[in-house]
């Protein structure tokens, strides 16, 4: 049985669609993989005054946190920020990996809290902790070596538009209705963020013993699994299907932006799955000094108060105020969330599993 760690807190027959195959091969070879490990020049000989800053970050930034990044550098300090976007979470820390002894990035933005186990054994981060950490709610800060620190978070959960579908479904069960035939959009478990957290969701309500059958029975209503979570969401808004895997807070954006209440999330038993998106410094960071200046500018109060109609997720902050879009869209009041290590010991084994099914 899997017991997941749960707290109370205020992206006819349709084809299956698995993409990304050959990022899915490399992620699954790794772990069996040799993990030689290069010794990186000490922290103060790369503390030095450079004019570069390197950041990888998964495709769906937003390019008012891009452009906020780049211009606080080059005004402060005259620093060019090459900030790259490399696909999907599940590309981002692969390339992380693969470059594990000749680091070309500084810091990664955009990694979440499963992937924690993965970035300690393949020693991919350095320690560092930044200035405006006592701001951080202590529940959310989940590396006590400070080498990945949250900058957001949220919950991963279903969406639906009210529009297509006056009448939800308000259970599990009812997900699972024939009337909902082709009518959810999923993201794949092993390049989505999202999608990942999804597949723990039902991982922790249904239990290890449980939860292929489920998605056996919610296959018929599978209309497609798209590799990432702006393919997803933009077929879900294109009206393509009702229901997409996405986050609780992304009504807020059509609430704040097209100023409607047609999208919601869906909520069963008020749960949601916890999320929280993490940032850290390359081991080898070789603009160190700049990687520390940003890891300091994330979560200042000036990038936090970015992140809710930006990134339209929580920000970490605790003196940030909230949006009134946010404050008129429903939350989940309880956290789910499987234990990281349980995580990096099963999670192959359950994509694999998931995989198998959804064939």
């Amino acid at each position: 049985m899997i017991r997941a760690r749960s707290t109370y807190a205020p992206d006819g027959g349709g084809p299956i669609l698995m993409t990304a195959i050959l990022l899915l091969v490399v992620a699954a070879v790794l772990p069996a993989m040799g993990r030689p490990q290069a010794v990186a020049p000490g922290v103060e000989e790369r503390r030095q005054e450079t004019d570069q800053l390197v950041i990888y970050s998964y495709g769906s930034l937003p390019g008012t946190l891009r452009r906020a990044i780049q211009e606080h550098f080059e005004e402060r300090y005259g620093v060019t920020v090459d900030l790259q976007r490399i696909g999907e979470t599940g590309a981002v820390y692969t390339q992380l990996y693969l470059e594990r002894n000749n680091p070309r990035a500084d810091v990664v933005i955009g990694l979440d809290a499963t992937y924690l186990p993965r970035i300690e054994a393949d020693n991919l981060l350095e320690p560092y902790e930044p200035s405006g950490i006592e701001s951080i709610d202590p529940q959310h800060l989940i590396d006590p070596r400070m080498r990945a620190i949250p900058f957001d978070y949220g919950h991963i959960t279903l969406n639906y538009d009210s529009a297509a579908l006056p009448e939800p479904p308000r259970s599990w069960e009812e997900l699972l209705d024939p009337r909902l035939q082709n009518s959810i959009i999923m993201l794949h478990p092993g390049t989505s963020s999202p999608g990942r957290n999804f597949l723990l969701y039902t991982i922790a309500v249904f239990g290890e013993e449980g939860y292929l059958d489920f998605w056996r029975a919610l296959r018929p209503n599978i209309l497609t699994v798209t590799a990432g979570w702006s393919d997803g969401y933009g077929l879900y808004t294109q009206n393509e299907a009702p229901i997409v895997v996405s986050y609780e807070t992304s009504p807020a954006y059509h609430r704040h932006f097209e100023q409607t209440d047609r999208y919601e999330a869906l909520l069963f038993d008020d749960a949601a799955y916890l999320q929280i998106e993490l940032a850290g410094i390359v081991r080898g960071a070789p603009n160190r000094l700049n990687a520390e200046r940003l890891m300091d500018f994330l979560l200042s109060a000036e990038f936090q108060q970015l992140i809710p109609l930006s990134q339209f997720m929580y920000p970490v902050h605790s003196g940030v105020e909230l949006p009134q879009a946010f404050l008129d869209t429903r939350r989940a009041t309880k956290s789910v969330a499987l234990d990281p290590e349980l995580i990096a010991e099963r999670f192959d084994r359950w994509l694999a599993d998931w995989e198998e099914v959804m064939r």
